[in-house]
């Protein structure tokens, strides 16, 4: 049981790393993020398995949107649920 909390908790947390990322990103003027530059930028979970599906449920949820084949920037709801995490303090 103490497994799957760990486990959902690292999922969480690379969601929020993942949330992290975009919105600094599109502060900066580059709303539009290649996978490529997103998995160089979190290099330290990008090779985690949990990381294509964290970036799956995100868009599944409506808080990232996939552009193309390879470039992905946050949408509305994802400043939204970035706002709610931190203010939760679960980001």
């Amino acid at each position: 049981m103490a497994e799957d909390q760990d486990s959902e908790e690292s999922f969480s947390k690379i969601e929020g790393m993942i949330l992290e990322k975009l919105l600094t990103m599109a502060n900066e003027q580059t709303p539009l993020v290649s996978e490529e530059v997103l998995r160089q930028s979190l290099a330290e979970v990008s090779n985690s398995p949990q990381f294509e599906s964290a970036l799956d449920k995100l868009i599944r949820d409506g808080f990232v949107s996939r552009i193309g084949n390879d470039e992905f920037q946050l949408t509305s709801n994802g400043f939204e649920e970035h706002s709610r995490r931190l203010n939760e303090g679960t980001l």
